[in-house]
């Protein structure tokens, strides 16, 4: 009864989230993220070998030039991160409307441009103009996100409305194109440099501004409240008990969030300056890896009796060790498995809460905010995230997550050995 009860409950709820999930502005917002991994990549490694605490390298680096080789890749990387956002969320959400991502790219950029304040300073008696750093990186995020969606979906809306200069077929397609894109890209301009003058005449000053304040701060403070990251990521396993991804369909709605809080993460710790924040999505990669299952694996692999169970271990835990949770989730299986559902939604809520508060009272310091990289092993991610300690905390969470997963991996490698044991001397007789 209660795994009929599980089919019609998934059967429910699972075309809502997948709409979520699949949505044109999710999958633009996400997909435009994944496409700038390389250059967040980039940013993290700079700044964790800049950062190395060994005296003689800091030294070496520092009189060689590669200090100030790192540094600059960490300002057009790190701290350029709005920019390389604004970019690829637009071409990404373009292509959701099959269109050529080229041009909504480099229409948002200009139009993140247009409401970027310029800063005017006087050297050697002249006028020099530049643009700050300040909204280029994480500060930024979120308005380069919300500029590249609304830019690309109304230039997308003008011209699929068919309001453009309609060239003769004998023209070129390239020229055609050209004067196809002109209304849509001037009514998408004008309509920014609109919104920078009403901007302009308010305390603000700049839009940047004002969604920082209204609605970048406020978020990232829902963000780095342990207690919605922890509701957050036990619905995320409570999905994946009802078959459905619910990693994607979390970060289908945080991802923003999660990445802003990053990126202020990785630059204050390549400035050396004290990190801002505790939780993000480096903080739940690094503590929740392979849906902090991997001490189930362990057992099975250590301690099985039953052949079912001990070739599960053989299968899952070398991919849950490198963040792979698939094999584990639905070989045992984990999805509609009422014998395992306490330890599998509950573990990550148990390991976020321990290393939440071992961060607060300072014995593991905070993670440093690097880009989370699929199939990175624990302890080499722990030591990515800025410390050694680290790294300690994520194996003694694995230590843990053996000891609660045990009661229940017992009952059921017993259960399990039973059977087979049953089922030889059936097959003797």
């Amino acid at each position: 009864m209660a795994k009929l009860d599980s089919k019609a409950i998934n059967k429910k709820i699972a075309p809502i989230l997948n709409k979520v999930q699949k949505s044109k502005l999710a999958n633009g917002i996400t997909g435009g993220m994944m496409v700038a991994m390389p250059v967040t990549l980039l940013g993290a490694f700079a700044s964790l070998f800049l950062n190395l605490q060994i005296p003689a390298y800091k030294s070496f680096i520092a009189s060689s030039g590669i200090a100030a080789v790192l540094n600059t890749s960490i300002q057009f990387t790190t701290n350029f991160l709005a920019v390389v956002f604004l970019i690829t969320i637009a071409g990404s959400y373009a292509k959701q409307y099959k269109e050529d991502p080229i041009l909504p790219s480099l229409l948002a950029a200009v139009c993140f441009f247009v409401v970027t304040p310029l800063s005017v300073a006087k050297v050697n008696n002249a006028t020099i103009t530049s643009i700050p750093m300040d909204w280029l990186g994480a500060k930024g995020i979120f308005s380069a996100i919300i500029i590249s969606l609304v830019a690309t979906r109304l230039y997308i809306y003008i011209k699929q409305k068919g309001w453009t200069i309609k060239m003769p077929a004998s023209v070129p397609p390239v020229v055609s194109s050209s004067f196809s894109s002109l209304i849509p890209g001037f009514a998408v301009a004008i309509l920014f440099l609109i919104i920078s003058g009403v901007f302009a005449a308010t305390p603000y000053k700049t839009m940047h501004a004002f969604i920082y304040a209204f609605i970048q701060t406020p978020l990232q403070g829902v963000g780095g409240n342990i207690v919605s990251v922890i509701l957050l990521w036990t619905f995320a396993q409570v999905l994946w008990f009802f078959g459905i991804h619910g990693t994607l369909v979390i970060y289908s709605v945080v991802l923003p969030i999660f990445t802003a809080m990053d990126a202020a993460q990785l630059t204050a710790y390549s400035a050396g300056q004290a990190l801002p924040n505790i939780t993000g999505r480096a903080f739940v990669s690094t503590y929740t890896v392979s849906a902090s299952a991997i001490g189930f694996a362990l057992l099975m692999l250590l301690f099985a009796k039953s052949k079912q169970y001990k070739t599960l271990g053989k299968l899952s835990t070398l991919p849950s060790l490198f963040g792979i949770s698939e094999p584990l989730v639905f070989g045992t299986p984990l999805v509609f498995n009422v014998r395992f559902a306490v330890p599998f939604i509950f573990m990550n809520a148990i390991n976020l809460i321990i290393a939440y508060g071992l961060t607060v009272i300072g014995i593991v310091p905070r993670v440093a905010g690097m880009a989370p990289m699929s199939g990175m092993p624990i302890i080499f991610s722990g030591l990515m995230e800025g410390s050694w300690r680290i790294a300690v905390l994520q194996v003694v969470l694995v230590i843990l997550e053996m000891a609660v997963w045990y009661p229940f991996f017992r009952k059921a490698d017993r259960e399990a050995y039973a059977l087979e044991q049953q089922a030889e001397v059936e097959v003797v007789k």
